[in-house]
């Protein structure tokens, strides 16, 4: 199954999460395997962390690269309507990517970081103030 914890990498998901505006709470049973419980507004869903050397290629399906985390997530002791999601680090990478378990399927979630973007926003179409007359006192 899993081997030895990845708690180098939980700490990195947990640091990574709090960037995110999410609460990192810690499994407290170690018989459960998953890492955390993750939270922030309305939105919560359990998480579990892994490591990987290699990424998944442009055909592989990610339940099929993921088969072990794919077949305990759904087996989890939590209610069914509460998300599950897998945070995968590959080990020549400083990202996080996100999984998400949809019905009998893993998604990739793409990450909304809280940075300033790259390029900024210019309204392309400001609004103009023609002057005197426009107002209905004048």
């Amino acid at each position: 199954m899993r081997g030895r914890k990845p708690t180098v990498t939980i700490g990195k998901a947990k640091k990574f999460a709090e960037q995110q505006g999410y609460r990192w709470v810690p499994n407290p049973d170690a018989d459960i395997p998953f890492d955390a419980f993750v939270y922030r507004g309305n939105d919560m869903f359990a998480v579990r962390v892994e490591t990987c050397r290699n990424a998944p290629g442009i055909w592989d399906f990610f339940s099929d690269f993921f088969r072990d985390a794919y077949r305990i997530l759904p087996k989890l002791p939590l209610p069914g309507y509460l998300p599950r999601e897998l945070w995968v680090r590959y080990s020549w990478s400083r990202l996080f990517h996100r999984f998400r378990l949809v019905g009998t399927d893993l998604w990739e979630v793409t990450m909304i970081d809280r940075e300033r973007p790259v390029f900024p926003y210019y309204d392309l179409h400001p609004t103009i103030s023609v002057g005197e007359g426009d107002s209905p006192e004048g």
